[in-house]
């Protein structure tokens, strides 16, 4: 019996020679239909563009599935499926080898054919609607991409630039003396970078959030500006709390590498290196100039420590410091912190620094610093101006000395002053929890004055040795 196509509306059978007929796809692939039914089913040449249907895995080809005459109104416009030709023209562009796309010896306006559309982003033949895209680009436009990369790319370089500046990162400072200079008071990135690499090692177990390089960034900062460490925190996107934390313990951490570097030269050292001013005043016996400096504090609730503190100089609450200097203008000691009302005879006596006199030392200070007997316990000498004890004048001799005291003790002022503008902190008012930790005992206001001491040592010097 003969079988005629499945196709709804053709009247083609199996009986007609000029016209071939082809099964369903096999059962694995067939259609949701009876298997009976299907294997009954034939399709006749009528219906493929190229006479036969085209191989099941090439789903590309037009003839994958019938498309002609299949018994329902189509659209006369253009066509829905892929011409035979254009397929075949399809096909031998994927088969091409790949051109170069941007050759050297190319001329403007040279025409570059791309044969492998995967090298060019966002050009591709689309297969599934019947078009296509062009596969030929210019000279022209190849230089407007090239200087759209270029764009791009220096945008993206200056965001970059932008959030680390605003980071507070390395990248920040690279290039920037006079910034560093200014948040830090360190005069180079390599001194910042070498006192760095001498705590990083306890830095890296504290807070993750910032990085080493920001932690001591942020302690410096503190100690040159005086910032609250609300302001910190918001530079920092941390918390005021952390903020705190993190200033404390680098504090402590930079006295314990760097105290040592406020430490008494030995005589040979200092005779060596004796200034000219010096040395013409008074030979090469000088060994330090002393002076006492204080730092404003809140004023206490406890009374005794209100009156302990109270500085009938200054007038207000501070805490005192007795500072030496070499006659290189090197820190070479510092004391403990004490009450302003503390004298600085008392101090002087109490806070170990007779003990690092030697015998034939000459000591320079101000008049207030009474002291000569208990330096001469230890055989060493006082020198200060000279006092008119109710006399109508100095005698010449004395106001010649006092011209030469005068003349190298404003040393000592120079380095307070030099500490107190570079490390704003020292100027006060100082709050009553630096002074004294509620859990260690410990003072952190005499660890902050002895690393800003410590740092200034690292600076250049102030008094040229010549």
């Amino acid at each position: 019996m003969p079988t005629v196509c499945a196709v709804y509306g053709c009247t083609n059978k199996t009986t007609n020679k000029n016209v071939s007929f082809y099964r369903f796809p096999p059962k694995k692939k067939k259609l949701d239909l009876e298997n009976k039914q299907v294997d009954a089913m034939r399709i006749c040449s009528s219906h493929f563009k190229n006479g036969k249907p085209a191989c099941y895995t090439n789903n590309k080809h037009p003839d994958w599935c019938p498309s002609i005459n299949m018994g329902y109104n189509t659209n006369k416009g253009a066509a829905t499926t892929p011409d035979i030709n254009r397929y075949h023209r399809a096909t031998k562009r994927m088969a091409l080898t790949p051109t170069i796309l941007f050759p050297n010896d190319l001329e403007d306006n040279t025409v570059v054919t791309v044969s492998n559309l995967s090298d060019v982003e966002n050009m591709d033949i689309s297969m599934e609607t019947g078009t296509s895209t062009s596969t030929t680009m210019t000279m022209a436009n190849i230089q407007t991409l090239e200087q759209e990369v270029v764009t791009k790319d220096f945008v993206i370089n200056k965001l970059t630039s932008e959030v680390n500046y605003l980071n507070l990162s390395e990248e920040t400072f690279n290039g920037r003396p006079k910034m560093l200079a200014f948040y830090t008071g360190l005069e180079s990135m390599d001194l910042f970078l070498l006192i760095l690499e001498e705590i990083k090692p306890a830095l890296t177990s504290s807070n993750q959030r910032l990085t080493e390089f920001q932690k001591l960034l942020l302690c410096l900062m503190k100690l040159r500006l005086n910032m609250p460490f609300v302001d910190l925190g918001y530079r920092f996107n941390i918390t005021c709390g952390t903020a705190s934390i993190i200033f404390r313990k680098v504090i402590f951490l930079l006295e314990h590498a760097f105290k040592k570097l406020i430490y008494w030269p030995d005589r040979e050292a200092l005779r060596y290196l004796m200034p000219r001013s010096f040395f013409n005043a008074f030979g090469n016996s000088v060994a330090v100039i002393i002076d006492c400096f204080e730092i404003e504090i809140e004023k206490p609730s406890n009374f005794r420590a209100k009156a302990q503190t109270w500085s009938s100089y200054k007038n207000k609450n501070t805490v005192k410091y007795l500072i030496a200097i070499t006659p290189q203008v090197v820190v070479s000691f510092i004391s403990e912190g004490w009450g302003g009302r503390v004298s600085d005879k008392h101090i002087t006596e109490n806070c170990m620094f007779l003990k690092n006199l030697l015998p034939g030392d000459v000591v320079l200070a101000d008049r207030g610093f009474t002291v000569s007997e208990s330096i001469g316990f230890h055989f060493a000498t006082l020198k200060t101006p000279a006092f008119t004890r109710g006399l109508p004048q100095l005698h010449p001799c004395s106001i010649e000395e006092t011209r030469k005291i005068a003349s190298v003790r404003i040393h000592v002022e120079r380095i307070i002053g030099l500490t107190r503008s570079k490390y704003k902190i020292l100027n006060g008012p100082v709050q009553i929890t630096t002074l004294k930790h509620q859990d260690d005992n410990s003072c952190l206001l005499d660890s902050i004055v002895t690393v800003c001491c410590a740092l200034i040592n690292m600076c250049s010097s102030i008094v040229p040795l010549d």
